[in-house]
């Protein structure tokens, strides 16, 4: 694998199901990294020798998953983004009819109140030419994300990343998802959502695909069924 090709991020609601609706879908580019640490329960060890100096007692707790600590570098200032992200608002104009959204307000009692699905694409390098003429992308699901928290950020003679972490956890409702990221084995293959629905306990998915990479967008836009 090599090189980040595209994110998608999805709106989801306090118990991680997939909110339809304007605004609840972004495909983008400008991401710089994404990194990802999974964050395990600290193990407990039981280890009694007897009079001997052999072990008597030897006990480990089983490893335990909490989450996985995500952190997002981005090279955007796109407001939808910050919004889907961490939840902050976003600012309009007041052109007429419709308000223009020119930018995000950081909110003491809003920022970490988003949850989102995270979804991206990486290059597979070395890939055989497919018989059908399609192109294979690593395609990495986070079906729940929530506790988004800011980063540094830096002005100044230089270009403007954005860090941006949250934690991806598991339990929520993606199910196979709203969208199309695979082909199945039929000739000729069709796109379908997730084979298999993700599970209570998953806060990641991984697979290869050859269903073509999402299409960016300017600003989020509208998800439906």
């Amino acid at each position: 694998m090599s090189r980040g090709k595209m994110l998608r991020i999805t709106k989801l609601n306090e118990c991680g199901a997939i909110v339809e609706g304007a605004g609840s879908s972004l495909v983008a580019k400008a991401f710089v990294s994404g990194t990802f640490t999974p964050n395990y329960q600290e193990v407990q060890e039981i280890s009694v020798p007897d009079a001997n100096g052999d072990i008597c007692i030897e006990d480990r707790s089983p490893v335990q998953l909490r989450w996985i600590d995500v952190s997002l570098v981005i090279c955007t200032l796109d407001p939808t983004m910050i919004n889907l992200i961490t939840g902050d608002p976003l600012v309009l104009n007041d052109a007429t009819p419709t308000p223009d959204t020119v930018g995000f307000r950081m909110d003491a009692d809003l920022t970490g109140s988003a949850n989102f699905g995270l979804e991206l694409w990486s290059g597979v390098t070395g890939q055989a030419c497919d018989p059908d003429g399609f192109t294979k992308y690593g395609y990495w699901l986070f079906p729940w994300l929530r506790d988004a928290q800011w980063g540094e950020w830096v002005v100044q003679n230089d270009a403007l990343t954005i860090t941006l972490t949250a934690r991806a956890v598991y339990g929520g409702a993606w199910g196979v998802g709203p969208y199309d990221v695979r082909r199945d084995a039929t000739t000729p293959a069709t796109l379908e959502p997730l084979l298999t629905p993700i599970g209570a306990t998953q806060p990641m998915h991984f697979e290869v695909t050859s269903a073509p990479l999402p299409t960016p967008a300017c600003g989020a836009v509208t998800l439906t069924a």
